[in-house]
């Protein structure tokens, strides 16, 4: 009776997981709607799950569903109490209706984020004091007011909101979703300089100083009044597209990481789903190997390191296979973060096609330059030698159309 127990359980993480990288999936491709609802699915079988709740209440927040976010916000909360984001989150959306329990929530995250201003603006509030917001019973008189108001006030009431979003996000960690509302707002309003602007300060947040720039060159030049093509806007979007792929993907990866908490299985099982892993590639089932190789990673032993590196290649293998290359691109760095010593120059070949594939040409070079010196036999040095050239042609294509922007 206690295995059939045992049998039960794993089926039901098992599913669990797969509602959940499912709704990763579903979420990078921008479907929300069946994002959210496989994250439901998997609520309805775990309860229980915080990243699940968490997950879903970004959804919700991100598709301006402000009650549920709130309802899935508390519900992680109280599952998974004190986690910095989460109490942020509910500062923000509670700000306008409850500010009270807002600037409770604030103070809590001010642990995590002790420089966040917006957050620091909430905790210092109290209740009837004149710096702080209107009180509740205020609201109802305000809000009459701007339903008499022109679509004008209304606009820029939804851009202010989405503005904040945008911020919340970025104070956070959650770079991918920051830079989508940006992006957002910049279709709405292309030659906004403040757009431009906000959009450069999140890449930047992100750790991309380089397209953060070509963001803030563009507001000045809205600011200056100087005039730049559509070529040159259409330059400085692709490469914003490329870094939010990549943003999107290390936002998934983060979440099957907090979502692998069940216990780990042992070294032959993580064998076998390697090996298993393996067969599908050569049969070119890619989307069953990356399966079965995230699997041997989930069951792998800490302490089995040429496992986990092998495993973790296989899946960027199979990544890149399905186009996902983003995707690709963090799984070869999650193996080279493993030992990089043991880096082969095949993984290094690898991890620069993926990168070339979404148009990120220096980081190619680099990534092929690296793998000339790592035991590659004579074609794919050639190959390889052949790649490198054609990327920095690409790249110095890329730059010049880029520096239009700033004549």
């Amino acid at each position: 009776m206690l295995i059939h127990v045992s049998f039960c359980r794993d089926d039901m993480a098992a599913s669990v997981d797969e509602h959940l990288a499912k709704a990763s999936e579903h979420s990078t491709s921008g479907d929300t709607d069946r994002a959210i609802e496989s994250y439901l699915s998997a609520i309805s079988l775990d309860p229980d799950n915080a990243t699940a709740w968490y997950s879903v209440a970004l959804l919700y927040m991100k598709s301006n569903s402000d009650a549920l976010a709130i309802e899935a916000f508390e519900k992680s909360d109280e599952i998974y109490p004190n986690y910095g984001p989460t109490l942020a989150n509910l500062a923000h959306l509670l700000w306008e209706k409850n500010p009270e329990r807002a600037s409770n929530y604030a103070r809590s995250a001010l642990i995590d984020y002790p420089e966040n201003k917006k957050l620091r603006t909430m905790a210092d509030f109290h209740l009837g004091s004149k710096s702080g917001v209107p009180f509740v019973e205020s609201r109802a008189v305000e809000r009459e007011r701007v339903e008499l108001s022109d679509s004008t006030e209304e606009i820029e009431q939804s851009k202010s909101d989405k503005i904040t979003r945008a911020n919340t996000f970025s104070s956070t960690g959650e770079h991918s979703q920051a830079v989508s509302i940006w992006k957002g707002l910049l279709e709405e309003s292309p030659n906004s300089s403040e757009i431009w602007r906000g959009l450069g300060e999140a890449l930047f947040s992100a750790g991309y100083s380089d397209r953060a720039k070509q963001c803030i060159i563009r507001a000045d030049n809205i600011d200056s009044e100087t005039k730049t093509t559509d070529t040159d806007e259409d330059s400085i979007e692709e490469s914003i597209d490329a870094t939010e792929a990549l943003l999107n993907a290390a936002a998934v990866e983060s979440n099957k990481s907090e979502i692998v908490n069940h216990v780990r299985g042992d070294l032959e099982d993580s064998i076998g789903w390697y090996n298993m892993g393996t067969n599908l590639l050569n049969e070119g089932k890619n989307d069953e190997a990356i399966s079965s190789f995230e699997k041997a990673i989930g069951g792998c032993p800490k302490n089995e390191i040429e496992l986990r590196i092998k495993a973790q290649n296989g899946r960027g293998n199979a990544l890149y296979n399905s186009g996902r290359y983003p995707e690709s691109v963090l799984a070869y760095h999650a193996a080279i973060d493993l030992d990089p010593d043991v880096v082969t120059g095949r993984t290094l070949f690898n991890m620069a096609s993926s990168y070339a594939a979404v148009e990120m040409f220096d980081d190619a070079i680099k990534c092929f330059t690296q793998a000339l010196d790592r035991g590659l036999n004579k074609n794919e040095v050639e190959l390889c030698e052949r790649q490198i050239s054609r990327c920095r042609i690409l790249s110095r294509e890329q730059s010049k159309r880029q520096a239009r922007t700033v004549r």
